[in-house]
C-alpha cells in the first residue's frame, strides 16, 4: 500500500497582526455581516497562500488580484492571486476544520490556474495549506479529491506563455492584429496630433501653408544632392518624390507623414495604427502611436510616439517611452517635461528585428513586442 500521508501533510503558515489588519479593513467595507466574514476569511486565505509562495520563491502581484479590487470584494466571491509568471489568477479557498468539504462558488469556476486550499484556525493565527485541485465544477469539494502539492509546483512553474508579437511587415499589407486596428476617432486624434506638429509657422503674406512646408523639408536635406522644389509638381507629387528620393530618413519620414496627413490612402504613405492606453495608465486619456515607412535596401523607418487623447492638452509629467531589444535590454528612453505636447522615438530596424515598446505613469506600464 503506497503512503499519502506524507504527500498530503498540510504546510502550516503563520498569520501576522498585519494580515489580520488588512482582512478587518476590507471586511469593514462589506453591507452585511455574512460577507464581511467571507471577505476576512478570503483576503486571509490570499495572503496565507502569498507567503506560501513567496518562501518558494514564486512571485505574486496583490493589487493586479481581483480580490484586491474593491467593487470585485462587493459583488463576487473571490479570493484569488495573481501570478506574473503565468499571467494568470490562482484561487485561495479557505475552510474550518470541521469541513468536510470546501465550498468553490461558480463565479471563479473558469480563468483560474488552479485552486488552493486553505484550512484557517479560528483565532486566525495560523493557516494550513492542505492542497490543489488544477480545475472544479461542483460548488463543493470533498477534501478525499485534494491533490498534492507537488502538482502545485508544477503547475506554477511551467514554462510562461510566449508573449505575442505584433508582426509589423504584415501592416504593409493591411494585417493588422485585433488590437492594434484603432478605431477612427482614434485615427482622427493621430491626424489631429500630426496636423500640430508640423503646422507652418509661415502664414504670412497669404502663401500655401502646405507648400512652405514642402520647400522646407527640400531645403532641410541633409545630402550634397540637396534640390529645391520641383515648381511642376504639387505638394502631394513633390513630397512623393522627396520619399523616393532622399537620402535623409529623417527628411523621408517627415514627407511621408505629412502625406498621410494630406491623403492617407496614398501607396507611399506610412502605415500608421495606434493603441489607447486609457485602460493600462491609471485611466489617462494617452495613445501610442507606431508608424512604419518600409526603404528600398529592405529595412524599415520605425516612429512610435506617445501623445495625449481627449480633454489632454499635454502629457502628464514623467511619462516614460522605453525602447528594449529583443534580450530585453533597454537601449532608449525618454521622458516627458512640463508641457510636453508628446514624446517620440525613431529608428532603423533590419529585417526580423524584434523590440518591445513599454510606456510607463507612476506604478503603471504597457508594454508590447514587436518584429519588423
Amino acid at each position: 500500500m503506497i503512503d499519502t500521508t506524507a504527500k498530503f501533510m498540510p504546510i502550516a503558515i503563520p498569520i501576522t497582526a498585519t494580515d489580520r489588519c488588512q482582512a478587518y479593513q476590507f471586511a469593514q467595507q462589506q453591507p452585511t455581516q455574512e460577507q464581511s466574514q467571507q471577505v476576512y476569511r478570503n483576503t486571509l486565505a490570499v495572503l496565507v497562500t502569498r507567503r506560501y509562495l513567496q518562501l518558494l520563491g514564486i512571485d505574486t502581484h496583490l493589487e493586479a488580484s481581483h480580490s484586491w479590487n474593491p467593487l470585485n470584494r462587493l459583488v463576487e466571491n473571490i479570493a484569488d492571486l495573481y501570478i506574473p509568471s503565468l499571467q494568470g489568477f490562482l484561487e485561495c479557498r479557505s475552510l474550518r476544520q470541521s469541513d468536510r468539504k470546501c465550498t468553490i462558488p461558480q463565479e471563479v469556476w473558469s480563468e483560474r490556474l488552479g485552486y488552493v486550499m486553505i484550512q484557517l484556525d479560528e483565532p486566525y493565527q495560523e493557516g494550513e495549506i492542505l492542497g490543489f485541485v488544477e480545475s472544479v465544477s461542483v460548488s463543493e469539494l470533498p477534501r478525499s479529491y485534494f491533490q498534492p502539492l507537488d502538482i502545485l509546483l508544477e503547475r506554477l512553474t511551467l514554462e510562461p506563455p510566449a508573449e505575442p508579437v505584433v508582426q509589423l511587415r504584415q501592416w504593409l499589407k493591411k494585417r493588422f492584429e485585433s488590437d492594434w486596428q484603432p478605431p477612427q476617432d482614434l485615427l482622427s486624434t493621430i491626424k489631429g496630433e500630426i496636423t500640430q506638429l508640423y503646422q507652418p509657422q509661415l502664414q504670412q503674406r497669404g502663401e500655401d501653408p502646405i507648400r512652405q512646408r514642402v520647400e522646407q523639408l527640400y531645403r532641410g536635406q541633409s545630402s550634397n544632392l540637396v534640390q529645391s522644389t520641383p515648381l511642376h509638381l504639387n505638394p502631394q507629387e513633390a513630397l512623393v518624390n522627396l520619399i523616393q528620393t532622399t537620402q535623409d530618413d529623417e527628411i523621408r519620414w517627415q514627407s511621408a507623414e505629412l502625406l498621410w496627413e494630406l491623403n492617407p490612402q496614398h501607396p507611399d504613405c506610412p502605415v500608421i495604427s495606434a493603441k489607447d492606453l486609457g485602460i493600462y495608465l491609471i485611466g489617462y486619456p494617452l495613445g501610442l502611436m507606431v508608424g512604419i515607412l518600409p526603404k528600398s535596401d529592405g529595412k524599415m523607418l520605425i516612429l512610435l510616439r506617445v501623445y495625449p487623447q481627449e480633454q489632454l492638452s499635454h502629457l502628464p509629467l514623467g511619462l516614460k517611452l522605453i525602447v528594449l531589444d529583443e534580450s530585453g535590454n533597454p537601449f532608449f528612453e525618454v521622458e516627458s517635461r512640463q508641457q510636453d505636447r508628446y514624446i517620440q522615438f525613431k529608428f532603423t530596424a533590419d529585417a526580423g528585428d524584434r523590440f518591445s515598446a513599454r510606456v510607463v505613469l507612476n506604478d503603471a506600464s504597457f508594454t508590447d513586442s514587436f518584429v519588423s
